[in-house]
């Protein structure tokens, strides 16, 4: 198995490249990170970002981000300022960005189009596929809308997930969610506008920041319902934010601490923390340095 190639290198010669240069390019790779372009369907793509940890390795941290990252270059550097050097000296790093995000710029009719939450797991499994070798264990870890995410994409890789980490991430639908942040007159008025973003299922127009299509796909209740179909066995981490006012708090705890008998679930929820983790990432990062020193 090999992964795509990567952009910021130029085909060998035949004969090979000079051993210096192969030796400068895999430094290149360890501290910068890979950008890997990644066939998709209906001749979509997206920039993949990964690195090697040195040694023989086969395990793999997958990052899916938040909706509006910035692109990811897989670095050791992002890496480790995620989950500390000890944890990510054991792990290869690939980064999930979104089709349409580029060096500079985004290519934002791509980048809407790519905004289905069906889309997004299916070009998530496309890029593992493409980058981690069929033998190699995984670890997802996903922040906002990637930690919506990581439980359907846990569930179709099966035996390969080792571990998951959700970071911010909701277990219901992005509907109820909104309605869950509102009482009284205020909840009825809402519940009128998700009627009509409902209605136009495939709208480009914007409401709330994104599109009706987007609105609308992430509609169902899919996170819950994968996480109860994952395997008890599965390690599984959730950190929350006290002042999270984007997800709905109170739901996903009733979930999750539904799911603590039946899973090896642990929840940790940051007093103060918002969604944005502003101020708390130190503390995330102490949590992932523990979460996988246990499952040594």
């Amino acid at each position: 198995h090999r992964p795509p190639y990567p952009l910021w290198m130029t085909p060998l010669e035949p004969a090979g490249p000079p051993p210096c240069r192969l030796f400068f390019a895999r430094f290149l790779q360890h501290i910068r990170g890979m950008l890997s372009r990644i066939p998709l369907s209906n001749q979509r793509h997206l920039l993949a970002g990964y690195s090697r940890a040195p040694g023989r390795i086969s395990r793999w941290v997958v990052f899916l981000p938040e909706s509006d990252s910035d692109l990811q270059l897989g670095s050791r550097a992002e890496m480790i300022h995620l989950m500390g050097s000890m944890a990510a000296s054991h792990f290869h790093f690939l980064a999930v960005n979104k089709p349409g995000l580029k060096r500079r710029g985004k290519d934002r009719v791509l980048f809407e189009a790519s905004f289905r939450r069906s889309l997004r797991v299916e070009d998530a499994l496309a890029t593992i596929a493409a980058v981690v070798p069929k033998s190699d264990k995984i670890c997802l870890i996903g922040y906002s809308e990637g930690a919506y995410l990581a439980p359907e994409i846990a569930r179709a890789l099966g035996s390969r997930i080792e571990a998951m980490v959700l970071i911010g991430g909701g277990t219901r639908g992005w509907f109820k969610e909104e309605l869950s942040h509102v009482s009284g007159r205020g909840k009825a008025a809402l519940k009128k506008q998700i009627g009509r973003v409902r209605r136009a299922k495939g709208s480009l127009k914007k409401w709330n920041g994104f599109s009706c299509a987007t609105w609308n796909s992430y509609a169902g209740d899919v996170t819950i319902e994968a996480l109860r179909a994952l395997p008890g066995r599965l390690p599984i981490l959730a950190l929350l934010g006290q002042k999270d006012r984007v997800i709905d708090l109170k739901a996903t705890l009733r979930d999750l601490i539904s799911l603590e008998g039946k899973k090896q679930l642990q929840t940790k929820v940051f007093h103060g923390c918002s969604h944005t983790f502003d101020g708390h990432w130190p503390r995330v990062r102490l949590e992932l340095v523990k979460f996988f020193e246990e499952m040594k």
